[in-house]
């Protein structure tokens, strides 16, 4: 039992001795954020697999494939900071799973915020010079928006399922 007095009022904690009715199973949680990466990933790939080029507004066409075979997934280790209950998915992920980096520009950040014709100063600079709409690339659609909220029932009913199957009884 502990009581501390403070400026603002009173704090007090008691325990008592109890043993816990459920044990989680972390692992079963940590696998079902792995499978909702790798899904999300998946059909990040596929919204990027349409073979033309896109106009404004439209999700990316597919080239070279280096923005798709980019996506990857991350679930980071628990540490003393975090639970390690979380899945990043993303270009370029840092520590990403099955994902090549893009070497040079970070170009999905040119596609989903556009590049404005002559948008690299020099001393000659004259905004629009050329004149049309002032666009080198229009900003497209995100495709990684688009691939969560296709996947996002999914996603929610495997998590839930792991947190239901993950928390188990106590057996005495």
């Amino acid at each position: 039992m502990a009581i501390e007095d403070s400026n603002t009022g009173l704090y007090l904690h008691v325990d008592f001795p109890k043993d816990p009715e459920f044990r989680f199973i972390r692992a079963r949680v940590r696998k079902a954020f792995i499978a909702s990466g790798q899904s999300v990933m998946k059909e990040a790939r596929r919204q990027l697999a349409r073979r033309a080029v896109s106009r404004a507004g439209e999700i990316p066409g597919f080239r070279t494939g280096k923005l798709s075979k980019s996506i990857g997934y991350y679930v980071p280790r628990a540490s003393s900071r975090r639970l390690g209950f979380m899945a990043k998915v993303a270009p370029n992920q840092k520590n990403g799973k099955a994902s090549r980096p893009i070497k040079g520009d970070f170009y999905p950040a040119f596609l989903y915020y556009g590049v404005r014709r002559g948008a690299k100063r020099r001393r000659k600079h004259h905004k629009g010079a050329s004149g049309g709409q002032g666009w080198k690339i229009e900003p497209r659609k995100n495709f990684m928006e688009v691939a969560l909220l296709n996947r996002r029932a999914w996603v929610e009913a495997v998590l839930f399922k792991a947190l239901q199957d993950s928390l188990r009884p106590v057996k005495k």
